[in-house]
């Protein structure tokens, strides 16, 4: 999988570059200007995911997936290199992204706030969970998924307009302060190491669902 990696490295280094310098510029300086944690959390989680599968979707413009099947491997390890390498810029993006945030001039959160552990813990929570729902669309649909995942939200802003008497601002609120409320909850009743192990399990395990499907998925596809 290692040499699938550098593969992929090497064929996109000049976007992955970019995307790796922009992205973290951009929300170093709009996570800087903003006062919400929990909007930070969802804003960062979900861009960060949109690279990983930007860079891949170039394989598809470029009619790459048959040279990458033609390779001495799997097509489960093809996937699970894409899942670390995924990952790995993810963390990369967001960590830098963070130290920008806290030293951008005129930044209103302080290190204090964007490094600690419960918001490290919503960041990486809220990542794993776009970035597990969007793959296995990518896979199945290519670049296209990424339309069919904005078309769901769109549905989902009409119907929260259609029962906007239902649905209020105290409801989308408690949404957002959810991830955050659910490890603080955890980190109270079972301490800061347990819960934080708590979550990484569990995100472990999501992203696991997410690669078996991916994997199943990717294996049904022809070329």
């Amino acid at each position: 999988m290692i040499k699938l990696i550098r593969k992929d490295l090497l064929l996109h280094r000049k976007f992955a570059l970019w995307m790796g310098i922009l992205y973290p510029l951009y929300l170093g300086y709009f996570g800087s200007r903003i006062n919400s944690l929990n909007l930070l959390a969802f804003f960062g989680g979900f861009l960060y995911t949109l690279v990983p599968l930007i860079l891949f979707g170039r394989d598809d413009k470029f009619k790459a997936a048959p040279f990458n099947l033609s390779l001495p491997s799997t097509r489960r390890e093809i996937m699970g290199s894409r899942y670390l390498l995924s990952w790995g810029m993810m963390i990369l993006m967001s960590a830098a992204g963070s130290l920008l945030i806290v030293i951008m001039p005129g930044g209103k959160l302080k290190a204090a706030a964007v490094f600690a552990p419960r918001f490290v813990l919503v960041s990486l929570s809220l990542m794993a969970v776009s970035f597990s729902v969007l793959m296995p669309l990518f896979v199945r649909f290519g670049q296209v998924g990424l339309i069919v995942f904005a078309v769901a939200l769109q549905i989902l802003g009409i119907i929260a307009m259609l029962f906007r008497h239902v649905i209020s601002v105290q409801t989308i609120k408690a949404v957002l302060h959810f991830p955050s409320k659910a490890i603080v909850f955890l980190q109270d009743s079972a301490g800061p190491a347990a819960a934080a192990a708590a979550v990484v399990v569990l995100l472990v395990l999501l992203t696991y669902a997410s690669f078996e499907l991916s994997t199943a998925i990717f294996r049904k596809k022809e070329f």
